[in-house]
Order: structure tokens, then C-alpha cells, then sequence
């Protein structure tokens, strides 16, 4: 009777087993259909990546520009920048060299024109030339001398 018992439980496991197996198989994905027809062609792809949203601040356009072409349809110039020497899109600034006292008054930044001025000091800046922020430099803040920052 314990070989019947044995043997009726292997028949159960196999058989629970085998169903599971078929259950399971039924809840498998359908492959995704094919699209036949393209989402965007590629004329489309390259005149989105040719648009820069112009209300966005100078140094956010130019970061946003991936490509030369873009870049020199810009007015700016593609060139290899930081220590890492990648590509970048340099824009000019319209207000290069105006006198400033903060930031905010520049396309870009305000920074001090003199080299050795100490943090702290009072001083009128001047607006950055492009949008390369790359390198040391001593940013002005409500008229202010900030330390100096280097950007890698």
C-alpha cells in the first residue's frame, strides 16, 4: 500500500507540475505588432534638433545645442571646452564687457576684470564674452567680489 500511496503522489506532483507549467505558458506576453509606418521622418528629427527655445537664459540655450551645424546657425562657435575637452557650443554674449554689479544685470555672469582682488572687496564687474564658463574666475554679486571659482 506504501508503493500505491508513493507512486500516486509522484502521478499528483508530475501532474501539478505540468499544469502549473501550461498555466504559466498561457500567461506569457504576445510579441508587440509591428508599426508600419515610422513615428518621424527624419526631416522632422533634424528640424527639432535644430530649434533652441531662445526664452531659455544664454548659457541654458547653448548647452542645449548638440550639433555644429545648430551651433554655428546660432552665431557661436563649436569648440572643445573644459578639462575633459568635449564639445560644446560657445555662444557670444550680446553685453560683452558692460560694467556690472551683479549677475543678473548679464546675459551670462558678472566677474571682475582684474585678476587680484581679493574676496569680499567692493568692485564693478564685467559682463562675461560667451558663455564658456570654464576656468578660474571671480564672480560679482550685488557689487561684491565672491572667491574665486574654477570650473573644470
Amino acid at each position: 500500500m506504501k508503493q500505491t500511496s508513493s507512486r500516486a503522489h509522484k502521478r499528483f506532483g508530475i501532474w501539478l507540475v505540468a499544469g502549473a507549467c501550461a498555466a504559466l505558458s498561457a500567461c506569457g506576453a504576445q510579441p508587440p505588432e509591428p508599426i508600419d509606418e515610422p513615428i518621424a521622418s527624419v526631416e522632422d528629427v533634424e528640424r527639432l534638433e535644430q530649434v533652441v527655445d531662445t526664452s531659455l537664459p544664454l548659457v541654458q540655450q547653448a548647452y542645449s545645442i548638440e550639433s555644429e551645424k545648430v551651433c554655428d546657425k546660432q552665431g557661436g562657435k563649436w569648440k572643445k571646452v573644459g578639462r575633459q575637452q568635449a564639445y560644446a557650443c560657445v555662444l557670444p554674449a550680446n553685453d560683452a564687457g558692460k560694467a556690472c554689479s551683479d549677475s543678473s544685470e548679464c546675459e551670462v555672469a558678472c566677474v571682475t576684470g582684474k585678476n587680484q582682488v581679493e574676496a569680499g572687496q567692493k568692485v564693478s564687474g564685467v559682463c562675461l564674452e560667451t558663455t564658456d564658463l570654464f576656468g578660474c574666475r571671480a564672480y560679482v554679486s550685488k557689487g561684491i567680489v565672491e572667491h574665486t571659482l574654477c570650473v573644470d
